[in-house]
């Protein structure tokens, strides 16, 4: 004769049940287990028929009580150890040195570093290289033999440098030095540097974007089919952890946009100040070779009134300008993904970037004309050697410039 259905209810409360939802495993079949045994000859009947819960699993659950089997699961645990199928490479060790085999033909590395090794072939093909030797193998074990045998997915990081510069080490030590100096003095210090150009219009961009729908960009990124080049220059401060980014509309040069941030908002915020440090690159725009670069920063010493320390950075060493990984880095995160419809759709993404340290970034736009080679004032060379003081050690890379 079937059992009767019994009401929930009728065996255990309405606080007993919100406490069941709460327990483990374990907990919740040795809390039945205790709940049947308490109810007699028939509890266990009682409890699967109101609770839904398999027979067997009571019959755990009590045993577990009564012999007090708690003591063997591990502080944190829920089952014993070694439950569970015996992984493949374990039941079939052979397979590794099959796989060491296939590795041997298919890998490649750098003669620099003999412990940098890596496959030139896919998952795919190792599972079809198996299959050719009659063992059927599934992408899961593939990957823990190449766990097994030291195999990660890693990315090449861009740590060698293109050419071993002469007083390298030396300038970056002289560089600590002088910031270390200027921030006990209260001498602002300012990173600047320009960020890669960017075409405006439905062109793809790195990275992805939650929308509803299939987004759509053009199959070709032609310079010809865009609205418009962005030429993103930047200001960092360092002190303030705040970015100040201009995107521009012409050239590249060596006419800097730090006149106008500087009267709009930095002179505020150092209204004390009368000498600045800035870091850059020493190529480019910010040269530290080219007589067009100082000619520029001795007039933007004059303008701004304040005397400014110029340390470059040696040749391929610009990732370590601290613009580069402070400000332009949040910025791209915050123009992936989607399209640069426009420069204000530009700007007004740029603002949106911080970081868990604060950053904040204001963004204009400047739709002003540079000229290019523009040519050496004459008097250039007697304003040199009277307003530029060159570092006895370093004096190509280390300068100050006074401001009259």
């Amino acid at each position: 004769m079937k059992a009767t259905k019994i009401p929930t209810n009728c065996i255990l409360s309405d606080k007993e049940m919100k406490c069941l939802k709460t327990y483990n495993e374990r907990q919740r079949r040795q809390f039945l287990a205790s709940k049947a045994d308490s109810m007699g000859c028939h509890g266990v009947n009682y409890v699967c028929n109101a609770i839904d819960v398999c027979r067997d699993t009571l019959y755990r659950g009590k045993h577990e009580l009564d012999t007090d089997a708690n003591a063997s699961f591990p502080d944190g645990r829920i089952r014993k150890v070694g439950g569970g199928r015996t992984p493949t490479l374990e039941k079939h060790p052979e397979y590794l040195d099959l796989f060491d085999k296939i590795a041997s033909l298919y890998t490649a590395g750098l003669p620099q570093d003999e412990n940098v090794i890596w496959l030139t072939i896919s998952v795919l093909q190792i599972i079809e290289l198996f299959k050719e030797h009659g063992i059927k193998v599934s992408r899961y074990t593939v990957n823990q033999m190449k766990k097994a045998r030291g195999f990660k997915e890693r990315s090449f990081v861009k740590a060698l440098t293109l050419k071993d510069v002469k007083d390298r080490n030396a300038q970056f030590e002289k560089i600590q030095k002088v910031r270390s100096e200027c921030e006990f003095n209260n001498i602002p210090i300012f990173s600047i540097d320009t960020k890669k150009k960017e075409m405006i219009g439905k062109f793809k961009r790195q990275g992805t974007v939650s929308c509803k729908g299939q987004p759509k960009a053009y199959d070709h990124d032609f310079k010809t089919f865009s609205d418009g080049t962005i030429v993103p220059h930047g200001i960092y401060d360092v002190g303030a952890n705040t970015g100040y980014l201009t995107l521009g509309t012409s050239h590249d040069t060596a006419e800097f946009n730090f006149i106008q941030v500087w009267q709009e908002h930095l002179q505020w915020r150092y209204p004390n100040a009368d000498t600045i440090c800035i870091l850059c690159d020493g190529g480019g725009s910010n040269a530290c070779s080219h007589h067009i670069v100082k000619q520029s920063l001795m007039k933007l010493a004059s303008t701004i009134g304040v005397n400014i320390i110029m340390l470059h950075y040696p040749p391929y060493c610009s990732k370590y300008n601290p613009i580069e990984h402070c400000m332009f880095s949040p910025i791209s995160r915050s123009w992936s993904g989607a399209p640069l419809m426009s420069i204000e759709n530009a700007r007004s993404r740029a603002e949106t970037t911080t970081t868990k340290k604060g950053l904040s970034i204001i963004a204009t736009i400047n739709q002003r004309t540079y000229e290019t080679k523009r040519p050496i004032e004459e008097s250039y060379e007697s304003e040199k050697s009277r307003r530029i003081v060159f570092d006895d050690e370093l004096p190509k890379w280390n300068y100050l410039i006074r401001c009259s």
